[in-house]
């Protein structure tokens, strides 16, 4: 399994390390009819930040997304460790199938972190408890930015529909969670190019976020699971991006002074979170 996940990260890089050239009529009429795009690419982080939670250390992110007027396939993959040395991977690959147009953006993601089980577990839609790991999760989203490019505001619910994603009612049954988080973002332009991306995130009842305790009864705090700040300078030649950035993530539900730090020997429990990071991206289009 380690020889064909190095492997699998491998191939990706591979990928994401040239740029694709479009062969063919390159006018514009051209271009316009086929309204076909390919972008491939990696990011470099030093923690693997997620929604208000610390999933890992150091991660390679490479990615891949092909687009034709709109209606998308992309391919995601982290090969995460707790070091630089690489000696303990947690591998996820994450495949979404979604349409993107007017500002409104709807898709379907299929995580999945070869943890030796079933890609589709066998009652995947059915409360009950899971020995796969793997999830579905489903996603609409409102860019203002797309239509108006002076007004960055994005609005995004993600919602689990599949796989392990369920908990033990009070009367001892499995109950499906339907786990949900809801986000609100929006950019700010800087001096020099540079743009700080502001979100805050959400989750309105009892879920993998809040680890399925029952949000209004035994939370402390409001459900706010994520507020994040990330500064970023990208930089755009040829149809190449490189970027840098720098983030921090607060998550606060259930913080308090014994959690509100970035050096627990448990990561996900950290309220307190941050990273920097880099990425490469090509891209082309017919």
């Amino acid at each position: 399994m380690k020889k064909q996940l190095i492997t699998l990260a491998l191939a990706l890089l591979c990928v994401s390390a040239f740029p694709y050239q479009a062969y063919g009529n390159n006018d514009d009429n051209f271009e316009s009819r086929l309204g076909i795009s390919l972008e491939v690419g990696a990011d470099v982080v030093s923690s693997y930040l997620w929604r208000g939670q610390n999933l890992g250390g150091i991660s390679i992110q490479p990615s891949v997304t092909f687009d034709w007027r709109g209606l998308y396939v992309s391919g995601w993959a982290n090969i995460g460790a707790d070091n630089w040395t690489f000696e303990n991977l947690y591998p996820e690959l994450d495949i979404t199938i979604g349409y993107d147009n007017y500002g409104i953006q709807v898709d379907l993601t299929h995580l999945y972190y070869f943890a030796g089980d079933a890609y589709f577990p066998k009652g995947g839609f059915k409360a009950q408890e899971f020995e796969s790991s793997s999830t579905m999760e489903a996603h609409v989203g409102f860019h203002l930015g797309d239509l108006v490019e002076k007004v960055p505001l994005s609005i995004d619910w993600y919602t689990t529909i599949y796989g392990a994603d369920c908990y033990l009612n009070d009367a001892g049954e499995w109950q499906r969670a339907w786990s949900t988080y809801i986000e609100v973002g929006y950019a700010f332009n800087l001096p020099l190019g540079i743009v700080l991306d502001t979100r805050v995130g959400i989750t309105p009842w009892r879920g993998m976020y809040t680890n399925y305790e029952e949000v209004w009864k035994n939370a402390k705090t409001v459900a706010i699971n994520n507020i994040h700040l990330r500064v970023q300078r990208d930089f755009e030649i040829k149809g190449l991006s490189i970027g840098a950035w720098a983030e921090c993530m607060l998550n606060c539900y259930g913080v308090d002074k014994t959690n509100l730090t970035t050096n627990l020997e448990n990561k996900f429990d950290q309220r307190l979170n941050w990273s920097i990071g880099g990425c490469l991206y090509f891209s082309s289009e017919w």
